[in-house]
């Protein structure tokens, strides 16, 4: 029951987002909805409570602080894209979001949504190029940045330190790049736009955010950020408030929620478990595809590893950990729930559906090099 419902569950989330009859915010509810009464019955009022915890309070906090970042560092945005474009322009195409990358915020894409954007539309860039670019490398860290959440988790799971985890998991950030570029590449033009190398200074409130993280909790650390980027180019107030006004966007915060409700029903229901066994008669499929099933039902970078990875943990040592983040990461990239996609889509105001198709191209190249990778590190 518990497979048939989430099957009935993902197709009504995907449904909605490809054929747009209904937004996302309203179809991921109802999923959840859906599943939780199948699967868990009169229990599922319970395991929602349960998922209103610190840990939706740290996400929504995170998320709701990134975007008011974001909105404010619009204003150095060109500084920023001058300093990476100096290195050149096409690189900077691809470097600007994989350089905000490095910070794990919800809804993280934003940001370098609007840092990249004056670049973008210089080259010219159609609105699914743009919106492709800026959310695939965005994320190409996920499988092995320790600050990503989903990595701590999987070096808590399988008992190893965060540097053998990264050591197993590299192949499958490798072959998300390749597909980024692979992709990208055609479709970033050559320009003569320059840049000055020292307005790359202006990129200081992520470096901050970054070494504040080892210290304080994602949402505290991009808060005290937040706080001297407004006292160092003394924003007004009005400013401050717009800001939080956008960031308290009532359609985002019903997707985090509904996404965390439904990763709490998912583990309630002994669902990573149910579908481990199902694969049990095929190791390598198993870890590949339930981590992605997760992925794509949550759309939340560190749930696959939360509840894919427990059930599948004796099979996860050694390179097969690759082929599990691959499975988790494309997931949660193809995922109508995942707060980045609806961010990007929105901002640059693109059509999904053209959107997911160089997503799917580029998920199909990915899982392609990281299987070759796979086959040619198990030969040693």
């Amino acid at each position: 029951m518990a497979l048939a419902a989430f099957l009935a569950a993902v197709a009504l989330v995907v449904w909605g987002t490809l054929t747009r009859r209904l937004d996302v915010s309203i179809t991921l509810p109802l999923g959840a909805v859906l599943y939780g009464a199948l699967a868990l019955g009169p229990s599922a009022g319970r395991a929602a409570l349960a998922a209103f915890n610190y840990s939706m309070f740290e996400v929504l906090a995170s998320l709701v602080l990134a975007m008011a970042l974001g909105y404010l560092m619009r204003s150095r945005r060109e500084a920023i894209a001058s300093g990476l474009t100096a290195v050149g322009p096409r690189f900077a195409a691809f470097a600007i979001p994989a350089a905000i990358g490095l910070l794990p915020m919800p809804g993280g894409a934003y940001v370098s949504a609007v840092v990249a954007d004056p670049l973008y539309r210089y080259m010219g860039l159609e609105s699914d190029e743009r919106t492709f670019l800026n959310y695939w490398m965005r994320h190409i860290w996920v499988p092995v940045w320790p600050l990503f959440q989903g990595v701590l988790i999987t070096s808590a799971v399988l008992s190893e330190p965060v540097t053998r985890v990264v050591s197993w998991s590299w192949p499958a950030s490798v072959a998300a790049v390749a597909a980024g570029v692979a992709i990208g590449a055609p479709r970033v033009r050559r320009t003569q736009m320059g840049g000055r190398l020292r307005d790359a200074a202006a990129l200081w409130p992520l470096a901050a955010v970054a070494a504040l993280s080892f210290l304080l909790p994602i949402y505290a650390a991009v808060a005290v950020t937040l706080a001297a980027f407004t006292l160092a180019y003394r924003t007004p107030a009005r400013e401050v408030a717009t800001a939080f006004r956008y960031a308290l966007t009532p359609r985002i915060i019903a997707i985090i929620i509904s996404s965390l409700v439904f990763s709490e029903y998912i583990r309630e229901s002994g669902l990573g478990q149910a579908l481990a066994g199902y694969l049990g008669g095929a190791a390598l499929l198993a870890v590949f595809a339930v981590p992605l099933l997760i992925g794509i039902a949550t759309g939340l970078e560190f749930t696959f590893a939360g509840l894919a990875f427990p059930p599948l943990s004796p099979l996860l040592h050694g390179y097969n950990l690759s082929l599990a983040f691959m499975g988790g990461f494309l997931g949660v990239m193809l995922s109508p729930a995942h707060s980045c996609l609806v961010l990007t889509l929105d901002y640059y105001k693109s059509d999904a559906r053209k959107v997911y198709g160089l997503l799917a191209r580029a998920a199909a190249i990915a899982a392609a090099v990281a299987a070759s990778l796979y086959a040619a590190l198990a030969l040693f």
